[in-house]
């Protein structure tokens, strides 16, 4: 019998309904909504995913307040499946400012906020860097 890959993840996924836009190195941009997240990655809901290239690297921009007042967290990250409905999206790193921005949602939209914070002792499941 096969291990179920969901109980291999280290990190708990958040189902959460916001904006996204996927910016790949290579000149593509992706907008979609978020269907869950976790410390270490997201999937996004888009149209045409088939035409994103996993292996990819770009940025991804989850917005949380609606533009003209855009509140953005940031992130670098690498496409790692598509299938019909979206992407797959593994971060890569974040900088400190965006990670208690990112730290905060995660906490304030789980069901079990402990939870979260006794993985993230574990495994934060992305780089953290000091912006300049």
């Amino acid at each position: 019998m096969r291990d179920n890959p969901k109980d291999r993840r280290k990190h708990t996924r958040v189902s959460l309904q916001l904006e996204a836009e996927l910016r790949l190195d290579s000149g593509i941009t992706v907008t979609g909504k978020i269907k869950n997240i976790s410390f270490s990655g997201v999937f996004i809901n888009c149209v045409d995913p088939t035409s994103i290239p996993v292996g990819n690297d770009g940025s991804l921009k989850i917005f949380l307040q609606a533009v003209p007042h855009a509140n953005v967290i940031t992130f670098r990250c690498q496409v790692v499946r598509t299938d019909e409905s979206g992407a797959g999206i593994r971060f890569i790193n974040i900088d400190v400012e965006g990670y208690h921005q990112f730290k905060n949602l995660m906490i304030y939209n789980s069901t079990d906020p402990d939870i979260l914070l006794a993985e993230l002792e574990k495994n934060p499941g992305l780089d953290i860097y000091k912006s300049d």
